[in-house]
Parts: structure tokens; C-alpha cells; sequence
């Protein structure tokens, strides 16, 4: 199976890893702040940064974080290593609360950690 993205929920009940298991049988790891696997980027500052609008912002934030992971600006912390990626995120479901269609940092971990 392919590991996918879900999108995070607080809805009363909501359990991400039987969602995931419904998905495709495989177990998920959130990928949102303020863990280890968030985007440091964030809609806000970018908004205020660029002028940018939420969406705008939104899709320059993941566009930072992909330079940012790929090694190619620097953030306020080094990106993980990409066999770190590779080792705690390759075969998992990742979740973050960006919604479903939009631009999120977890399609650049999801090919990252499963290339």
C-alpha cells in the first residue's frame, strides 16, 4: 500500500490510527506542530512576512519547507536527515491539519520518506 495523507480532526472520537488503518492498513504518525515533523513555516508569519493572502501564504509556507528540507535555505533548526525521514516516516500514513486539497508539508515528507 502507498502511504497517504490525512487530514487531522477534533472531532469527538476521532482516532487517527484506526482512520488510518480503514485507509490502507497502514499505521499514521502526525506530522503537525508542535511536533518534530511540523512545518516551521507558518501560514501567519508568511501572511505578514509576504502580504500575502491565507491560501497564498499557506502555499508559500510548504513551498519554504520543501527548499527548507531539501537543504536549501535555512530555517530556524537544521532539517532532519533524510535517512531519519526515511527510518520513522517511510511506510506510514502522515497527518496534519491543513485541509484535504490544499498545499501541506506532508506531500514533501510523504515522497521524502518513501522514496
Amino acid at each position: 500500500m502507498k502511504p497517504a495523507r490525512i487530514v487531522l480532526s477534533r472531532r469527538a472520537g476521532f482516532d487517527l490510527q484506526a482512520v488510518s488503518q480503514a485507509l490502507n492498513g497502514l499505521p499514521a504518525q502526525s506530522a503537525a506542530r508542535p511536533g518534530p515533523w511540523g512545518n516551521p513555516f507558518t501560514i501567519a508569519e508568511v501572511m505578514a512576512e509576504t502580504g500575502l493572502d491565507k491560501d497564498g501564504a499557506q502555499a508559500e509556507a510548504v513551498a519554504r519547507h520543501g527548499r527548507w528540507i531539501r537543504g536549501e535555505i535555512d530555517g530556524d533548526k537544521a532539517p532532519p536527515p533524510r535517512e531519519k525521514i526515511r527510518a520513522e516516516l517511510g511506510g506510514r500514513n502522515l497527518a496534519c491539519w491543513c485541509r484535504a486539497g490544499s498545499p501541506c508539508h506532508v506531500d514533501t515528507l510523504l515522497l521524502l520518506a518513501n522514496e
